[in-house]
């Protein structure tokens, strides 16, 4: 593109209401553009969701959260590093980044005083490698055992479930949201502390000990308001969905997520079926199709998988024989496990586990053209464990 000229694209937003968002996604330094903070809700509304009586206005609160480096200046730090948590100089790519500081809506250990009402609140994990389980927690240290006050899920990544979800605690991978009401009112007076308890790296199966700072509270909520307004907010407990069933008919394939190493014992990174985003194409799928797409799980951490143009559903997970798939054949041992109430939406992202098969039902409406799949974790990301695919019209 020459100095001086513009180019200008048109999204239609042609989906039912959801919790979206952007970022950068130029090739090779997704991590950095997105650490250095290009990245924002895009909230989608239509008349099934007016028609919920969901909070709103003030009472409706976005919150993305982060971890970040600073240095003695207050300035960011991008600082990644190798899988056993020795630092890299910066600038170079390492396979996971975790700060020490969290960060929700760019602030560090930020409050919000609250009215003891019904809140809604619209969750993002945009950390480029941190999970989070997240609670709300009504202890006043980390210290103390914890008092967790509970909350309920209606919708995730692409827009309502199916029924509310009552929760205690909620795991966001990089890049997953999820809709939340929480009623205020029994903690009038109180402290709230939003607070996380997950694995850094996740699920951390294989680490000895903590590798990075934990990040135990990231922020509170004061309920120290007084009620300013007399409109009632509900909690819906079903909301508009429809489900996508599995069929015999539908194509199944099958995406392996395996790590190289060097001769030291250092990654190289994952790659899916053993290719990068440079290798051709191998998988076209028809305008208008449903299919399954399985996502195998080799390595030692959790990934969550992402596609592009597409929302899908969760079918299940399931256990594999690792000695049948070093001789290339996929064996799916033990007992299918479907869906967690919170996962049965509709979703962009969703996280495989180690040793673990995730099946998930695709349906390719919308757009031909080349779009792409890829974990959500940046850093692998930008070091080629992301492919692309190809709707065919």
């Amino acid at each position: 593109m020459k100095s001086g000229k513009a180019s200008i694209y048109s999204y239609p937003n042609h989906q039912a209401a959801a919790t979206l968002w952007y970022h950068d996604h130029a090739l090779g330094i997704t991590r950095l553009n997105n650490y250095a903070g290009l990245a924002g809700f895009y909230l989608l509304r239509d008349e099934e969701e007016k028609k919920l009586s969901l909070p709103s206005g003030a009472y409706e609160i976005c919150l993305m959260v982060q971890d970040r480096i600073l240095n003695e200046k207050s300035q960011l730090v991008y600082r990644a590093t190798q899988d056993d948590g020795t630092p890299l100089p910066p600038g170079t790519w390492g396979p996971a980044f975790f700060g020490n500081l969290p960060v929700v809506n760019g602030a560090i250990y930020p409050y919000l005083d609250v009215e003891p009402r019904l809140y809604r609140l619209r969750v993002l994990n945009a950390s480029n490698s941190r999970f989070f389980n997240l609670y709300f927690n009504l202890a006043n240290t980390p210290y103390q055992i914890p008092s967790l006050v509970s909350f309920y899920q209606i919708g995730s990544d692409g827009g309502f479930l199916p029924r509310s979800a009552k929760m205690q605690k909620l795991l966001l991978a990089p890049a997953e949201r999820a809709d939340l009401l929480i009623d205020f009112s029994a903690a009038k007076g109180n402290t709230l502390t939003l607070s996380n308890d997950a694995m850094s790296p996740y699920p951390g199966w294989q680490v000895p000990g903590q590798l990075y700072a934990p990040l135990n509270e990231l922020m509170q909520f004061r309920v120290r308001l007084p009620i300013s307004a007399t409109k009632e907010f509900s909690i819906p407990q079903e909301m508009p969905f429809s489900e996508l069933r599995d069929s015999a008919d539908f194509r199944t394939r099958d995406f392996v997520l395996q790590e190289t190493f060097d001769k030291t014992g250092r990654t190289l990174g994952v790659r899916i079926n053993r290719k990068g985003y440079d290798d051709p194409v191998s998988d076209s799928v028809k305008l208008g199709s449903t299919e399954k797409w399985r996502f195998i799980n080799n390595t030692d951490d959790s990934h969550p998988m992402h596609l592009h143009l597409v929302q899908f559903q969760i079918l299940e997970r399931q256990g594999y024989d690792p000695a049948a798939l070093r001789k290339d054949e996929i064996k799916l041992i033990g007992k299918p496990r479907k869906p967690a109430p919170n996962e049965r939406g509709w979703k962009d992202t969703a996280v495989v586990n180690p040793g673990e098969v995730l099946t998930i039902i695709v349906r390719f409406d919308g757009y031909s053209g080349r779009y792409i799949y890829h974990c959500h974790m940046l850093e692998h990301e930008d070091n080629d464990m992301m492919r692309p695919y190809e709707v065919v019209g």
